[in-house]
């Protein structure tokens, strides 16, 4: 496995963390403090031609790779980019596109990529119901067989962009006897009769994406916009799907950790205490020794991830790993982060402290960290648990 960059990779890494180091982090405490989703970035991510990077050329997209798509990902939060607003980009760019790409008829293909491609729409990934988290079997949004369409009754909840997005991908139960394998996955214009949005979450950190609560009442769906057949939405878009989360969202987090080495450094060689910078102190040396280990190992999961994924072999387990992991170094680089900035590190003007705030996200998001610890036991065992 090479490691090296391509040009055309390098530019798009580049590109991406200069738009974001001069005029995306200048403003991250105001998007944090709207909790909303800035559309002003939107139209930036549209005129740099960013929101269709894993859409085939022939629809209006750049026709890379989930590397790319991650390198850019990346780049955004290094240069210090909000969490929040990534994760909105990102969704758009992976799941909320990715099941038309990937499972798409042509005719669904060419309605609706490229709209996506260019930004003009924007799209959402809606599985998570009130009742339902990591439990795909009880799903209890129904989709019924009416004629020529399908009716939609449910709720779906935390799903990020559903108050802006034209666009979703719904799954569905189509046969509640099944369980996960009863779920169908549909393409849903989010301005049908019916469907209503929630206002965003006040969420405690990731402020700058919007998490609301979706309802549908009676929502009639044209047959031609299942996707795939009945009983397919968990197995062969779903999961997937899933996948492909894992690895691009968890991109968003592998930058922060970047941006707080980068943060802390700069702050330890300034700061002078005793006589000298801190970071002469071999308590705060070995904080960033251990930022700096958590970021290289991050990186190499995401390769590692990316490239399964873009070579067509499963990557279930390499990509669960990686959440995992990204969970877990987040939580202990932004604490200590934190740390060394000492008080200053509490105060919003410093960015710091939204590190923290941003990083629990990265714990429960596509699958919580218990659960996604279950799943790697069960894949290297091969066994269940008693109670899952």
């Amino acid at each position: 496995m090479d490691f090296r960059l391509t040009e055309e990779q390098k530019m798009l890494h580049d590109a991406v963390y200069n738009f974001a180091k001069n005029e995306w982090e200048p403003r991250t405490v105001e998007i944090d403090e709207s909790n909303q989703f800035p559309m002003w970035l939107w139209e930036k991510l549209r005129t740099n031609q960013w929101c269709g990077i894993m859409v085939p050329e022939q629809y209006g997209g750049a026709g890379l790779g989930l590397t790319e798509a991650c390198l850019a990902f990346e780049a955004a939060t290094h240069a210090g980019g909000d969490t929040g607003a990534t994760l909105g980009w990102a969704t758009h760019c992976s799941i909320g596109t990715l099941p038309i790409v990937l499972c798409g008829t042509p005719e669904q293909k060419e309605k609706y990529l490229p709209k996506l491609a260019s930004g003009e729409w924007i799209s959402c990934f809606a599985l998570t119901e009130p009742n339902v988290g990591s439990d795909a079997a009880g799903v209890e949004c129904t989709a019924v067989l009416d004629g020529d369409s399908y009716v939609l009754n449910g709720t779906k909840t935390f799903i990020t962009n559903a108050r802006i997005a034209n666009l979703g991908m719904v799954l569905a139960s189509t046969d509640r006897s099944k369980g996960a394998g009863g779920l169908t996955a549909f393409i849903v214009e989010m301005n049908s009769p019916g469907i209503t949005c929630s206002s965003p979450f006040n969420k405690i950190g990731n402020r700058g994406s919007e998490q609301s609560e979706v309802h549908f009442d009676n929502v009639r769906i044209p047959a031609e916009n299942r996707l795939l057949g009945e009983g397919d939405g968990f197995k062969k878009v779903g999961v997937m799907n899933l996948e492909y989360e894992r690895t691009a969202l968890t991109a968003i987090w592998t930058g922060v950790l970047g941006y707080n080495i980068d943060l802390s450094v700069a702050y330890a060689k300034q700061r002078q205490q005793f006589g000298q910078p801190i970071i002469r102190y071999a308590q705060i040396r070995e904080k960033i020794a251990q930022m700096k280990m958590d970021y290289d190992i991050a990186k190499l999961l995401m390769a590692k991830s990316c490239w399964l994924k873009d070579n067509g072999i499963s990557g279930a387990m390499e990509s669960t790993e990686y959440k995992v992991f990204i969970g877990q170094a987040n939580m202990r680089s932004a604490a200590d982060a934190i740390q060394i900035f000492g008080g200053y590190g509490l105060l919003k003007e410093c960015k710091i402290e939204r590190s923290l705030r941003d990083a629990k996200l990265a714990q429960i998001g596509a699958g919580s960290e218990q659960m996604l610890l279950e799943v790697i036991t069960r894949m290297v065992s091969g066994t269940r648990s008693l109670t899952i």
